[in-house]
């Protein structure tokens, strides 16, 4: 066995002590928490943006410079509809 063998050997079984013992759970939290937080903060400014009239996809999409897909799910998650390329209230608000 080299030394190099070795040491990805002790490396390895080191990683899955620790993954065992949960050392790594802390940085999966965290970007986690991270993800919710950056939603929750774009639903909030979807809200006011709509409230004031902005309302096409293509202009909201390039306001949060994110795709129209990703536009259209934070759009459905904060409750409203997208209806010919515009985001409208939901009627089961």
């Amino acid at each position: 066995m080299t030394i190099e063998e070795y040491t990805k050997q002790s490396n390895d079984r080191i990683n899955k002590q620790a993954m065992k013992a949960g050392a790594f759970t802390h940085c999966f939290d965290k970007r986690a928490q991270s993800e919710r937080q950056r939603t929750s903060e774009r639903k909030r400014r979807l809200r006011a943006l709509v409230r004031s009239n902005i309302t096409e996809i293509d202009v909201l999409a390039q306001y949060f410079m994110i795709s129209v897909n990703t536009i259209k799910k934070v759009a459905y998650s904060a409750g409203y509809r997208v209806s010919n390329g515009r985001v409208v209230e939901s009627v089961m608000r």
